[in-house]
């Protein structure tokens, strides 16, 4: 159906200042209960009849309500000639109408950004700004069921107290049972769970009843993902959350649980009993560059925003040579001096943790690729978080620490020993492999295998110092350690051009080749 004025004919939209329907050639305004009213035999309980189009780029699926059309495909940024046809979608059960306006996204776009020196120009052009659509992504509201039990647990309590060390044991029961209802996960299989996550939550007590009505002038999203792939997390989570608050009420005794996400799902009886479908409201902006988009996202009830902002190469270089000068220059009034050998240690230390940024990004870029964290897409490798995070924090200590030894063995050097300039390189090799093992791995789960050549070359570098600095007798000139500095420079060089590339490669997507959005027009409310 077609969202018509009653007085003159034409197509109304939802005003989001208003909240209320108007039109744009009368001026004619009415809550959408009102309109409800007034066409109530054109309402059907189960679907609707809305026009749907199809990309020839992409391949999207868009659909609107009836006498509204698009201009071009806005997930994959091509203008196009669409395929139009007439079909009827599955009603959604609840809505939450959009309450920021464009000129709100906008805003909060134009805030962010201005804090970001290298991102393209053409990122912050007001022309390209005005692309912002009002986009219903679909949400599944999963309902979980605990059935009222006793549980029963051990508990822990050790504290000291005098000179006495205490462990003391309990046993603890609680009371549980109760229903989860509409646990939120993102329905769209095409839009990143990573994004519907940056840009949650959304109130739902700010929720309508579902009206076509409140499509008026705006694009929605089909559900394209199966309820079945949240109902285990579902599960998990609700699980999850009744043994937090055991523990929360338990005070300061430990509670033991179960460890595996299967068995605490079990000790609990959590079931997923039902799902339901509602419409949330988001602004969208898609940048394109070759084959790649960058999308930025706004809620739109609440206005938190999340951007994918790529780094133009042209400006970084632009600002790290202006930064350079400074440096250079307030340096050459210091009446200080850096021995070679030192010069040459710190810039292995630098080395390294260059090499660390680079495998960070590598990183990263796999775990997106593979999909590990958006569910809603079932053809990534779902292994749940990749590292503990105690793992995580041990390996962040154990980097630290390296670095701040080999900073310390870098200005041990000081004193003139070629021994701690050995020791300093020997450390930083020790690094740089185990860095280079992880990046091979890395790479070798990206599209595109990339930042090999900068660790080979890294340690290439890290070995003949390692040489140098053993062996002072074969290499007794400080033109070596000039030498060594400069190709520490060198690798430092190739490990930040290579990470800036992945970094576009992680602040980017590749264009969607099925990514299905619905829509009207371009509202401007």
């Amino acid at each position: 159906m077609g969202i018509k004025c009653p007085n003159c004919g034409g197509g109304m939209v939802f005003d989001i200042a208003k909240q209320k329907l108007t039109c744009p050639y009368c001026d004619n305004l009415c809550t959408v209960a009102e309109y409800r009213v007034n066409n109530a035999a054109e309402y059907v309980n189960d679907n609707y009849t809305v026009s749907s189009f199809r990309c020839k780029n992409c391949g999207a699926e868009l659909t609107a309500p009836e006498e509204q059309t698009v201009a071009y495909c806005s997930y994959c940024g091509g203008e196009a000639m669409l395929q139009q046809k007439q079909t009827e979608t599955i009603r959604p059960k609840r809505i939450i109408p959009f309450r920021k306006t464009k000129q709100d996204a906008i805003q909060a776009y134009e805030t962010a950004v201005k804090k970001v020196l290298y991102v393209p120009k053409e990122l912050k052009d007001a022309s390209f700004l005005e692309g912002f659509r009002g986009v219903y992504l679909p949400y599944w509201g999963i309902d979980v069921n605990i059935p009222q039990r006793e549980l029963s647990f051990k508990g822990t309590r050790t504290y000291t107290q005098g000179r006495y060390d205490y462990h003391e044991t309990y046993d603890v029961t609680a009371q549980v049972g109760g229903q989860v209802e509409g646990a939120i996960y993102d329905a769209s299989a095409a839009f990143d769970d990573t994004l519907a996550a940056q840009i949650a939550p959304f109130d739902q007590g700010g929720s309508k009843a579902f009206d076509e009505a409140y499509l008026a002038g705006f694009y929605a999203d089909k559900v394209t993902a199966r309820p079945e792939v949240y109902r285990s997390l579902a599960e998990e989570q609700a699980a999850d959350k009744v043994f937090e608050n055991i523990n929360k009420q338990a005070g300061k005794v430990t509670v033991s649980v179960p460890s595996s996400k299967e068995k605490r799902i079990e000790t609990v009886g959590a079931k997923a009993t039902g799902e339901k479908v509602s419409l949330f409201p988001v602004w969208f902006l898609t940048w394109r560059r070759k084959d790649r988009v960058a999308y930025s996202v706004m809620n739109g009830q609440s206005g938190k925003i999340s951007m994918d902002l790529p780094v133009d190469l042209k400006q970084f270089f632009l600002y790290s040579a202006a930064a350079a000068a400074i440096l250079f220059a307030v340096l050459s009034l210091l009446p200080a001096f850096i021995q070679p050998m030192t010069m040459a240690a710190l810039c292995a230390a630098g080395l390294v943790l260059s090499g660390s940024i680079l495998n960070g990004e590598l990183r990263k870029i796999r775990l997106q690729e593979q999909h590990v964290y958006d569910y809603g897409n079932e053809s990534g490798e779902k292994k749940g978080k990749p590292k503990a995070k105690a793992a995580s924090c041990l390996g962040s200590v154990l980097r630290w620490i390296l670095y701040g030894l080999l900073v310390a063995l870098a200005f041990g050097t000081t004193t003139g020993s070629n021994g701690t300039v050995g020791y300093t390189f020997l450390l930083a090799l020790i690094g740089q492999a185990v860095l280079t093992v992880k990046l091979i791995r890395n790479a070798a789960g990206m599209q595109h295998k990339s930042g090999i050549l900068p660790a080979l070359v890294s340690l290439v570098i890290l070995v003949l110092g390692t040489l140098v600095g053993v062996y002072p007798e074969v290499f007794p000139n400080d033109a070596w350690y000039y030498g060594l500095a400069t190709g520490c420079l060198v690798g430092i060089l190739l490990n930040a051009l290579f990470a800036i590339a992945r970094y576009n490669d992680l602040a980017t997507r590749p264009v969607p080749n099925f990514f299905r959005r619905e829509g009207a027009n371009n509202a401007k409310a």
